[in-house]
């Protein structure tokens, strides 16, 4: 699908489709030699916060992938893991009030599609340059970790930048996470 974007007075034609959504958004300059590298590679800084978030994600899909294929060989069970299951989320979902929401960055205004994304960043950062970012959706739909390469990033009215990049290191689940997030925006915009 094609759309139009309007930025500053200028337009610019995408193919992919870009939403705007207010993201909890982390991001580091990092030298070109570690740009190619895993953006889950321990040696880029990680906040504690994406970490955690992350790994619960992992493991709610593992275990509902072990809960579907237990369910093929004994419902019952599967039933019972479930309701354990559910209980471990109300508990941690209480932790996650009670402690993980102190330390979340306050979500700002993301611009972005399966191949990029722009933020505003509090200085310029230089076109050419390779930032490691992390993005997480407010409500956890998902928690992306990327490498890309700085395009622009021009002074706007706010006294902010305007910076805009595309991904050079993006996990194959995560562009789908990514998808399905602007699949779900437009579908509920429509």
């Amino acid at each position: 699908m094609e759309t139009l974007q309007h930025q500053s007075g200028t337009s610019e034609r995408r193919v992919m489709s870009r939403i705007d959504a207010a993201l909890r958004i982390n991001y580091q300059i990092i030298s070109d030699d570690v740009a190619l590298n895993d953006p889950y590679d321990p040696n880029f800084v990680l906040p504690r916060y994406f970490l955690l978030l992350a790994e619960l994600d992992q493991f709610d899909h593992a275990l509902d992938y072990e809960l579907e294929q237990l369910s093929q060989k004994d419902q019952q069970i599967a039933r019972i893991l479930s309701l354990f299951g559910q209980k471990l989320n109300l508990i941690t979902g209480s932790l996650y009030d009670a402690i993980v929401q102190s330390m979340l960055p306050i979500p700002k205004q993301v611009n972005f599609s399966e191949t990029g994304l722009s933020f505003y960043s509090d200085r310029i950062i230089p076109e050419g340059a390779y930032i490691h970012v992390t993005l997480s959706h407010p409500e956890n739909f998902f928690h992306i970790a990327a490498t890309a390469q700085v395009v622009y990033s021009r002074p706007e009215e706010n006294g902010q930048f305007r910076t805009g990049a595309y991904f050079v290191t993006l996990h194959p689940q995560d562009r789908v996470k990514l998808s399905q997030a602007i699949a779900q925006q437009t579908d509920a915009s429509i």
